[in-house]
């Protein structure tokens, strides 16, 4: 499960972070397709874009390499994947917002499920490369859409897709030139019965409306007064920015793994809370809380994600929970939103000595664990 070969060679490649026992591969069909690419060339600088755990990265290891990725996740993986195959850490890491290296001479891009984001990425790239430079992109097939045709026609010149091979396809482009509208890609909206103004970053979780989820725990937040609080997988930051508003003398750090999450975060509490309050609050990407002391918080607010990209998994909530009975304080308090059909219950209760359920709808199901 953890031995990538290909046309560019032979890796140990696992997902970050490493669990026992994973069914999920680290690479897939379409990232093999740009490798048997890469063994055309002799590409010197190249710029990686959604690269998810590294499978693109190995070929280039000990080049001048850039990477960029909206996933904290993914950047840790990048290095963990590097260190486990004695490569060496010759990598630019890149968060989605930094300006991109205008000295690249080719980019290899897998094609994101958010067309937002892959807007967003096309649109830089045509704004900060110099036109012409080369991009080969990759998905399986059924995730060239029309629409995603129509974005690479908008940006580039020169657009070849390929035929179907194991289930994907790739695009050969160039890019051209185009100024880059910046505000264009930050979508905001009102949620009037909240008094809230919400703005996001392109492909942040409920861009275009309030999650319904999220929607179903604003109507039953906890009880105010905590002291050290944190929105875990804070998406657009909503659960602790009401949180916040309900109880103005609360700390409250927001944590994701996304960097447009929490930039999005960082302009919601700007916009919506009082300046005084500013210094209140904390902003931080990382996998999980995994960087957070130990019996450091009162209350953790979570609406915990059941995807990653395109696989469905629970692994990452249960990461979640873990991490949560960790940070909490005695007698702390874990607020947990989720899908009905989603089984939370049980590893709720093998963590927590009490686990309650607060409220429910057809839908969803919000449960308190503590202790």
């Amino acid at each position: 499960m953890t031995l990538l070969t290909s046309a560019a060679g032979t890796w140990q490649l696992q997902r970050y972070p490493v669990r026992s026992h994973d069914t999920l591969q680290a690479w897939e069909a379409a990232d093999e397709l740009l490798h048997e690419l890469i063994v055309e060339r002799d590409d010197q600088r190249p710029l990686l874009i959604n690269d998810q755990w590294g499978a693109l990265l190995m070929p280039f290891a000990g080049l001048d390499v850039a990477s960029q990725s909206d996933s904290y996740v993914s950047h840790c993986g990048w290095r963990h994947n590097l260190e486990l195959n004695q490569l060496p850490d010759t990598l630019t890491a890149l968060a989605p917002l930094e300006s991109l290296p205008d000295d690249r001479d080719v980019v290899y891009l897998k094609i994101p499920k958010s067309l937002s984001l892959l807007e967003f990425q096309l649109a830089k790239l045509a704004a900060e490369l110099p036109a012409g430079t080369p991009i080969f992109a990759a998905a399986k097939s059924k995730l060239l859409t029309p629409a995603v045709r129509d974005l690479f026609a908008q940006y580039c010149e020169t657009i070849e897709v390929s035929l179907i091979r194991r289930k994907c396809r790739t695009i050969r482009a160039i890019t051209r030139s185009i100024a880059l509208d910046q505000a264009r890609f930050m979508s905001s909206w009102e949620v009037p019965e909240f008094n809230l103004t919400l703005h996001h970053h392109a492909g942040v979780f409920a861009r275009n409306q309030l999650d319904i989820g999220a929607r179903f725990m604003l109507d039953n937040m906890p009880p105010t007064g905590a002291e050290q609080v944190i929105d875990l997988g804070c998406g657009n930051g909503v659960l602790g920015l009401y949180y916040a508003r309900l109880s103005p003398n609360s700390e409250v750090t927001f944590v994701d793994e996304s960097y447009l999450a929490i930039a999005s975060t960082h302009r919601n509490i700007v916009s919506n809370l009082p300046a005084s309050q500013l210094s209140q609050y904390d902003f931080h990407v990382d996998d999980c809380l995994a960087h957070r002391a130990s019996e450091s918080a009162d209350l953790i607010l979570c609406n915990p994600p059941f995807h990653q990209e395109h696989a469905v998994t629970e692994h990452i909530a249960r990461q979640m929970f873990r991490d949560s009975r960790r940070v909490l304080r005695k007698n702390g308090e874990l607020w947990v939103v989720a899908n009905r059909h989603l089984p939370y219950y049980q590893p709720l209760k093998r963590l927590f000595k009490s686990v309650h359920q607060i409220a429910q709808n057809s839908k969803f199901v919000i449960f308190q664990a503590r202790g």
